[in-house]
């Protein structure tokens, strides 16, 4: 039985990510939900997958919610055969998993879908880890009769030689159908290709969509908007659902495929591959959907993906010891290697604007910060309009840029000053316990600033008030 080859092993490749993994508990939906309104929580498409589900005899935890097969009979694209004993819970996750079904071709491939369908307005966000292989994996939703198709994700995680691109991109999209005789319509302008410098089967990351209304879609990574479409034009050019856009509701899907436009350019996964745990496993930390409702406060709000995402000691930057306390009022951070001092690019107020070093000015508002206390020894560093310095997506990964959000109590959006001696410290970021660094230890004006794990002595990981 596939499930017992992962009953102890299977723990081992959770584990890692596990120490991760955090449920949705202080990450606010990237999304204002409108006047007067506030996010409400949809139980139906929503789960924390914090209990044990085997692949059979799942327990009412799971089929309350859920079906561990397609909303019909179909059985999937492709070399793709669905598969109940292919998905499970377990160290808190769901895991879509994979083989080779025995004597041919074809994949065994995990699928749940949702037993309640869902209607816009509607915010959905899934956090996902998708597997090292040519399959697809997906979160998705789909109208009961299958013409109407929303796309949150759809990853594909093998970086071998021939597949850089599509590791590197998260494909973000929608289709409308007539199925008979068939016809399809998918926006092709290339900007549902999210690009990003690492793969993204090396993390687990946020993926979103805000389904407003039948003709307004938006996409988000990590809390961040990626992509929007709006409009007729942009929706249903070819008029496919008679004027009525995106109107029916849908079922969530989540699962992986073996896609034919892939096989039939002889591009497979290998039995190698399928029989290789840390390969051939999608795992799902958490699901969530919100729809809107009056109640007068703004619970949803823009955010740099905050919440506590783990960490731990990643090492390097032993402290001197001392303690490092910020003036009260405006200041400025200079950097011990060039001199030069934290920027806001172009003044810019948006949420999203970058950071990086500048030569040092006192007349330059963009160099203005405040450190205000948010308990814990840690501080919120904001700029000259009020919002704070942040890792964008809430990211524990180095190279991860910094970035302004408006404020909403994020850790990663919360440092603590480690005292390097003579006045200098480093700001530690609360939810990676990485260092805010320059990149590439460059003198440059316009250096980027990211965050990168901390390292004894890095004067590019130094800052002093000014």
């Amino acid at each position: 039985m596939r499930f017992m080859r992962y009953s102890f092993g299977l723990l081992m490749s959770v584990c890692c990510s596990a120490t991760l993994a955090a449920d949705w508990d202080g990450i606010p939906v990237p999304v204002d939900p409108g006047s007067g309104k506030q996010w409400q929580l949809q139980e139906g498409g929503s789960d924390r997958f914090n209990y044990t589900a085997p692949p059979t005899n799942k327990p009412s935890q799971f089929t309350n919610k859920w079906k561990d097969t397609f909303i019909n009979a179909w059985l999937g694209p492709g070399l793709t055969e669905y598969n109940p004993g292919h998905s499970y819970t377990t160290g808190g996750m769901l895991g879509i998993d994979t083989s080779r079904k025995p004597g041919t071709n074809r994949v065994f491939a995990g699928i749940i879908s949702s037993k309640q369908a869902f209607s816009y307005p509607l915010y959905l966000e899934a956090r996902v880890k998708i597997m090292d292989m040519v399959l697809a994996n997906a979160v998705w939703m789909l109208s009961a009769d299958s013409t109407q198709e929303i796309d949150a994700m759809e990853g594909y995680g093998s970086c071998e030689q021939g597949r850089e691109w599509f590791c590197q991109r998260m494909h973000v999209s929608h289709h409308v159908f007539i199925r008979n005789p068939f016809q399809d319509y998918q926006p092709n302008d290339g900007g549902g290709w999210v690009f990003s410098d690492t793969p993204w089967k090396n993390d687990f990351h946020r993926y979103g969509v805000y389904w407003r209304d039948p003709w307004h879609l938006e996409y988000y990574i990590d809390g961040v908007k990626v992509r929007t479409r709006s409009g007729p034009s942009q929706i249903d050019p070819l008029g496919h659902t008679g004027g009525q856009g995106l109107n029916k509701p849908e079922h969530i899907i989540i699962d992986a495929e073996d896609q034919d436009w892939i096989s039939d350019q002889g591009i497979v996964a290998s039995d190698a591959d399928l029989a290789n745990q840390d390969k051939s496993i999608m795992w799902v930390d958490w699901i969530r959907t919100y729809k809107p409702v009056d109640g007068g406060g703004n619970s949803g709000g823009g955010n740099s993906g905050g919440g506590n995402n783990g960490g731990g000691n990643n090492g390097g930057g032993g402290s001197n010891g001392g303690t490092i306390t910020p003036p009260s009022g405006v200041t400025s951070l200079q950097l011990r290697h060039s001199n030069k001092c934290m920027d806001l690019q172009a003044g810019s107020s948006a949420n999203g604007a970058n950071i990086h070093q500048w030569g040092c000015n006192g007349n330059n508002t963009n160099q203005d910060f405040n450190l205000v206390s948010a308990g814990g020894g840690y501080y919120e560093v904001r700029t000259k309009h009020n919002k704070c310095l942040g890792i964008a997506g809430g990211s524990n990964d180095n190279g991860t840029n910094a970035i302004q959000w408006d404020c909403v109590g994020a850790f990663d959006q919360q440092y603590r000053l480690e005292d390097r001696g003579n006045g200098w410290f480093s700001l530690v970021a609360r939810h990676s316990n990485k260092c805010v660094d320059v990149s590439a230890r460059s003198s440059n004006n316009g250096a980027n600033i990211h965050q990168w794990q901390c390292i004894n002595n890095a004067n590019n990981q130094q800052f002093r008030f000014r």
